[in-house]
């Protein structure tokens, strides 16, 4: 007799949007919802619309599958408090600084709620449902507007002492380096986010670096994004591939560091910017070969995720799977 089908609610609470879905065992999205968060009206409208989401998908969930859902798991960005589920320093969210989200959750839905770290819950879908599926240890790397982390060990969540282990953005790579958002200066952050990225190029370009991607956005540098750098780069424009080199090798320098302290099988490297693909790789694979002990160099596998647009949604499910 097959296995009975359960499922589990993630979410995915950004400063912009929420994105929200009914996950099953298999790791299946089956409904979705997606509302703004609104940020700017405070922490009480914020938590309203993290119940309103989730409210949406109760209602739209066919009975079978509405009396089979376990959980609710809830990633939100920022220091968390798992067991207790209080946030801390959410930096896009900072209504939120304090505030047990877990207790709001359960008293108002009466089902068990998990909340974590947003990229700890990545980490933990990629281990789930992802790229790092049957690894013991592995660490994944998430590149958007920075650069966040999570580790898995001997098969679970990492998260330290104080609940902040696999902040992998802030490990330092130049001891005189650039400044980074969180006081420190050289963090790996501060040279790969997307942001950065793109605000890097500007820089290049107004200081007379020819490149075609001024073509793609028709002359407005405003609109220069890591996807379109990477598009330049792909038609063989010289200086979007040299950039993409540059990022990749500083991602690569970091992962020396991660791969000597934790010796992980995988690190896993997700998130939009890693969609560059092989010109982002092809570097930072090379750059970690070039760095590492020759013992390491071929058993630690440096691979992309595979949870994509859902990787919020199924890390967050992961931590109600992983509890039942």
């Amino acid at each position: 007799m097959p296995p009975k089908k359960y499922y589990a609610i993630g979410v995915d609470l950004g400063g912009t949007k929420i994105s929200a879905g009914i996950v099953s065992s298999s790791g299946k999205v089956i409904l979705r919802e997606k509302i703004p968060t609104m940020v700017a009206l405070g922490g009480k409208t914020v938590l309203n619309r993290l119940a309103l989401a989730i409210s949406l998908l109760f209602k739209k969930a066919p009975p079978a599958v509405r009396k089979e859902i376990r959980g609710i798991g809830i990633g939100i960005p920022g220091m968390v408090e798992h067991e207790k589920g209080i946030v801390h320093e959410p930096p896009n969210i900072p209504a939120l600084n304090g505030v047990n989200v877990k207790k709001f959750i359960q008293r108002r839905f009466k089902k068990p709620a998990f909340i974590a770290n947003d990229a700890n819950a990545h980490a933990l879908g990629e281990h789930t449902f992802g790229a790092g599926k049957g690894t013991q240890n592995m660490v994944c790397i998430t590149l958007g507007t920075g650069l966040g982390g999570g580790i898995i060990l001997n098969g679970k969540l990492y998260t330290g002492s104080f609940e902040n282990a696999g902040e992998l953005g802030h490990i330092v790579i130049r001891k005189e380096g650039i400044p980074c958002n969180c006081g420190n200066t050289g963090c790996v952050e501060a040279y790969v986010g997307a942001n950065f990225i793109a605000e890097r190029a500007r820089k290049a370009i107004k200081a007379g670096t020819k490149s075609s991607v001024v073509k793609l956005v028709n002359g407005d540098l405003s609109k220069i994004t890591p996807h379109l750098l990477a598009k330049a780069a792909r038609q063989g424009d010289r200086y979007a591939r040299q950039l993409w080199a540059e990022v990749g090798e500083e991602i690569g320098t970091a992962i020396v560091s991660i791969a000597n302290i934790l010796g992980p099988e995988k690190v896993i490297v997700s998130g939009g910017v890693s969609r560059a693909g092989d010109i982002l790789f092809k570097p930072m694979i090379k750059e970690f070969k070039k760095r590492s002990f020759k013992y390491l160099r071929t058993r630690i596998k440096i691979v992309p995720g595979k949870l994509l647009d859902d990787a919020g949604i199924l890390g967050s499910s992961s931590l109600v799977f992983k509890q039942s």
